[in-house]
């Protein structure tokens, strides 16, 4: 007959798990940090069985934890600065949510990813300052061409 000898709660309903303080490279070198990531999700009932023998009590290590620090890597390292920061940041949430659910969907079913929130990641405050005077420069030369409407637009 068999004994339990251990007993571990396993939680069914939504959760949001927290992954802090990651370092990442750009693609050109420049190292930024996020603060936080988290990923809302949830372990299937019908599936709890299998995850834990498979991925053990701590699945979500496995499922949330590393695969977001592999994931931001993989974007961090094949996009620059500019890229990760202002123009494709508003993308990062939707493809880290479908990275972490297209593994999870091949190799631990159980695991369901609803969303990914990412905080906008430290960056060196030489660097920030670098970026707002580029930013009050583009917006000097924008009144600039305001304040001339007959000449043509700078490209």
């Amino acid at each position: 007959m068999p004994v339990v000898t251990h007993y571990e709660p396993i939680q069914l309903t939504l959760q949001t798990d927290q992954v802090r303080d990651i370092p990442r490279g750009t693609k050109g070198g420049v190292v930024i940090i996020f603060n936080r990531i988290e990923v809302v999700n949830r372990l299937r009932k019908e599936y709890v069985y299998d995850t834990l023998l498979n991925y053990g009590i701590h699945y979500d290590k496995t499922w949330i934890n590393d695969k977001i620090h592999h994931e931001i890597n993989q974007f961090c390292s094949s996009h620059s600065l500019q890229q990760v920061y202002i123009d494709m940041f508003d993308q990062i949430d939707e493809r880290m949510r479908e990275a972490l659910q297209g593994d999870c969907t091949r190799y631990a079913p159980g695991v369901g990813i609803i969303s990914v929130r990412v905080t906008k990641p430290t960056i060196l405050d030489t660097i920030k300052q670098n970026y707002e005077q580029m930013s009050e420069e583009r917006t000097k030369s924008g009144e600039i061409v305001l304040d001339h409407p007959d000449e043509p637009a700078l490209a």
